[in-house]
C-alpha cells in the first residue's frame, strides 16, 4: 500500500515521493468526511432524559419518543504558526498542506510564518493554489536563523485580539533558539486567552531540552505538546484538534 508508506515515511524523506500531495488531500478528505459525520450526530444532540420521561407520560413510562438536547458546538478557529527555518521546513509544509485541505470543516484559519521575525501568510493561500502558495511561503520565509522569542513579540503584535477562548493556537517548530530570549511569559499570555495551545515538534522526545532546545521551558504553557514525524502522526493529531476545537 504505497499510501501506508508515505503515511509512516518520515517527513525529511517525503521529498522522493512524487504523488504526496495526492495522498495528503486523499487523507484530509477521509478526516473532513468522518469530521462531517460526527457534526451530525451532535446536531441531533443527546437524550434529555427528564424531558422524554415527561413527555413520554401518556405512554405509560414506555419511552416511545425520545427527545433530545441539542449541543450547539462553534466551527474551529485556528491560527497555525510554523518554524520555517532549514531544520523543519518540510514538516512546517507538510502541516499547511494538511490544514489548509481540511479548509472545509476549519473555515476560520490563520496562518503565521517565520524565521526570525513573523509574517502572516493567510493571503497567499487565498490568491494561489496550494502547492503555489507554500513553495511562495518557503522561498520568501523560509531557511533563515531561528528567533522564537522574536517570533512570539511579532505573534504578539499582530494576532493579539484574535487570541481568544475560541481560538486553538498550533505551534509546529523544534523550539531551537541559538540560545536567544525564549520569550516564555508571552507563550503564557497566549496559553491564558487561547481555548487551546497546542505545539508540534519534529523531534523525539528524548530531544526535548538539549543542547538550545527550549522545549522544556515551552511545555508548560501548552495544552498539548505532541511530536510529529510523519503524516500519520499529524493525521491523528488533526482528528484530535477537530474533537476539541
Amino acid at each position: 500500500d504505497r499510501d501506508a508508506v508515505i503515511r509512516e515515511a518520515d517527513f525529511s524523506s517525503l521529498r522522493e515521493f512524487r504523488d504526496t500531495g495526492l495522498v495528503v488531500k486523499r487523507m484530509a478528505r477521509r478526516l473532513i468526511t468522518l469530521h462531517r459525520r460526527r457534526e451530525r450526530l451532535a446536531a441531533r444532540g443527546i437524550l434529555d432524559v427528564k424531558a422524554t420521561l415527561r413527555h413520554n407520560i401518556a405512554y405509560d413510562g414506555i419511552l416511545a419518543e425520545p427527545r433530545w438536547r441539542r449541543i450547539r458546538k462553534d466551527k474551529p478557529r485556528v491560527i497555525a504558526v510554523c518554524d520555517v527555518s532549514r531544520s523543519v521546513s518540510q514538516h512546517a509544509r507538510f502541516l499547511l498542506m494538511f490544514l489548509y485541505s481540511m479548509r472545509e470543516v476549519i473555515p476560520q484559519l490563520r496562518a503565521f510564518a517565520f524565521s526570525s521575525s513573523l509574517h502572516e501568510v493567510t493571503g497567499f493561500f487565498e490568491h494561489q493554489q496550494l502547492e503555489d502558495a507554500i513553495d511562495t511561503v518557503m522561498d520568501t520565509y523560509g531557511f533563515g536563523s531561528t528567533d522564537y522569542g522574536q517570533a512570539f513579540t511579532d505573534l504578539d503584535d499582530l494576532a493579539r485580539h484574535a487570541i481568544d477562548r475560541r481560538t486553538t493556537l498550533i505551534i509546529l517548530g523544534d523550539a531551537r533558539n541559538n540560545n536567544g530570549d525564549a520569550r516564555t511569559d508571552l507563550l503564557h499570555q497566549f496559553h491564558s486567552r487561547a481555548k487551546q495551545v497546542i505545539w508540534l515538534n519534529p523531534e523525539s522526545r528524548s530531544r526535548w531540552g538539549s543542547g538550545d532546545s527550549e522545549m522544556l521551558r515551552y511545555q508548560p504553557a501548552c495544552t498539548r505538546t505532541w511530536s510529529c514525524r510523519n503524516l500519520g502522526e499529524l493525521e491523528r493529531i488533526v482528528d484530535n484538534l477537530l474533537k476539541s476545537a
